[in-house]
């Protein structure tokens, strides 16, 4: 149970996918959960329907003023996904919070007000280590990491890795690495079998089971502002992301 937070400092790996489907699938499956972007380009609030200009009141109207985070949640059109947005003002949030008393801190006290509504609330990262990320890491239970199976991709996640146990050390947190999830796996490349291999051998039952091939009907879902469980429900992408739904919540219910 609890929160978790999908973090990669590289982009374009799926996780704003990752966090849309996971979010979408948890309810499906009868779990409580809501869903923040923490990311100024909004992605996932924009993958499930939001529109730009209707993206405030944010996540950094709670990171900033002192308003109450029930006044943000949002159920965007044709989604059963509760959702606090991202937006623009999130681009400056190193400056803003910077002399800020306990900021690694300031999201975890934001959300404190709603733990008790939701089985799961899941934390949607940008592709970074900077103030953001790090109040997610500290505000979050559970971290799940999204990976390309490319040699380069896999090259990061290790140092990665070892920079949030630093992190971690250092403030004091006790999140926990979940699991790491491959997406947009493309077997018709020799390499990408190869850098699986690679990834089970160096982190070994960490990596989930379940691996998402990269698939066309989850791109064009999210650019419907939706998900594939919605927009495809029979294809590959969308077996694929519930099968993840069901093994990260066997993990979370050990």
């Amino acid at each position: 149970m609890g929160r978790i937070a999908l973090i990669n400092n590289k982009g374009g790996v799926g996780k704003t996918t990752t966090a849309t489907h996971l979010a979408d699938g948890f309810v499906r499956e009868g779990r409580d959960a809501l869903l923040v972007d923490l990311d100024a380009q909004a992605s996932a609030s924009l993958s499930l329907g939001c529109e730009r200009e209707d993206l405030e009141p944010s996540i950094a109207t709670c990171l900033y003023e002192e308003i109450s985070v029930e006044k943000v949640i949002r159920t965007p059109p044709g989604s059963d996904v509760d959702l606090i947005t991202g937006s623009a003002r999130l681009q400056n949030a190193d400056v803003r919070l910077a002399g800020e008393l306990g900021r690694e801190r300031i999201l975890q006290e934001v959300l404190k007000e709603v733990d008790s509504q939701y089985d799961h609330v899941i934390l949607d990262c940008p592709p970074s280590l900077s103030l953001i990320p790090i109040n997610a890491i500290v505000a979050s239970d559970w971290l799940v990491v999204p990976v390309e199976p490319h040699y380069l991709a896999l090259e990061g996640v290790g140092s990665m890795l070892d920079t949030v146990e630093s992190i971690k050390k250092e403030i004091g947190d006790s999140a926990r690495l979940l699991g790491i999830v491959v997406t947009r796996a493309d077997f018709r490349a020799k390499a990408t079998k190869q850098a699986i291999e690679m990834l089970r051998r160096e982190h070994g039952d960490t990596i989930f089971d379940t691996v998402v091939r990269g698939n066309v009907r989850v791109s064009e879902a999210s650019s419907y502002g939706t998900t594939v469980f919605n927009h495809s429900p029979n294809s590959t992408g969308a077996e694929a992301y519930h099968k993840l739904t069901k093994e990260v919540l066997n993990r979370l219910d050990q």
